[in-house]
């Protein structure tokens, strides 16, 4: 079965489109807001995955999906919308979840990495709450689907830079942005971390020891004089590590879950005269 995120002035385009590709039958849910879900029956799952892609080509936001079973109750529990208390929420667009009294939505389409579930992008959203306060200049290095980013404009920040080395990541991000009215202020490219103008207020990298490591001068370089710099992806044993591979940062706050931790990084202040 495939799923098909559209609105309703899309569906006689749609429903025109899964006619010519061959779908057998489809079905609409309506999950809230202006979002329509078309479930779409096709043949097998061969013709399915190539009827997936076939319509994202076209710019539609298809996805395959169980048809029952276990696989179904699964697709149901990890498009959970991700929320926030009152102030966020993440939802994939083709959840067929009800969206009623979701607060400042944020929807993401096909492609890149990162739909709100993670631990490490909880963790890291969560410091995000904490540290907008309006305004903001942000940088996600290593942007995934732009979620960081796109969560930090949503929280209050001017606007945010997305970094990856993965093309389809900077242009899940693109798209994203676009998804959510936001295109004027995130935006996202492939460059070298070392050509991207600063500094910014918050820098994020949800990337993992090696690369943290890997970018650590840059990282450092970036973030201004009163930012926090926001690290995950690593192990609690690799905490000491990191901290001090981003000197003269000083950690200010670590939080661990599980298996993750996430650091917060300040610049130390400077002495009395």
């Amino acid at each position: 079965m495939l799923a098909i995120a559209t609105t309703d002035g899309q569906l006689d385009e749609l429903h025109s489109t899964l006619q010519t590709v061959g779908a057998q039958s489809f079905e609409i849910v309506e999950p809230g807001g202006e979002r329509l879900v078309v479930l779409a029956t096709v043949s097998d799952a061969w013709e399915t995955a190539l009827m997936a892609s076939e319509l994202r080509a076209g710019g539609f936001m298809a996805v395959t999906r169980p048809d029952g079973g276990a696989g179904l109750k699964a697709w149901h529990r990890n498009t959970e919308p991700a929320r926030f208390g009152d102030r966020l929420s993440i939802c994939l667009a083709w959840s067929e979840h009800d969206r009623a009294g979701m607060s400042n939505l944020i929807e993401l389409g096909p492609g890149g990495f990162g739909s709100g579930h993670h631990v490490t992008t909880r963790m890291i959203i969560e410091e995000l709450m904490q540290r907008v306060s309006g305004g903001e200049r942000v940088l996600d290095v290593g942007c995934g689907s732009g979620i960081l980013a796109l969560a930090a404009v949503a929280l209050g920040a001017d606007h945010a830079v997305g970094v990856d080395l993965k093309p389809e990541a900077v242009e899940a991000t693109v798209r994203n942005a676009s998804l959510n009215g936001l295109a004027e202020r995130v935006v996202a490219t492939a460059a070298p971390l070392e050509e991207i103008d600063g500094p910014f207020d918050i820098v994020l990298a949800n990337i993992a020891r090696a690369g943290i490591v890997a970018l650590a001068d840059e990282l450092v370089d970036h973030l201004a004089e009163d930012g926090h710099l926001i690290v995950s992806g690593i192990a609690p044993r690799q905490c000491e590590q990191v901290t001090g591979f981003l000197r003269p940062l000083i950690e200010a706050h670590r939080r661990i879950e599980g298996d993750w931790a996430v650091l917060v990084l300040d610049r130390p202040s400077a002495s009395p005269a």
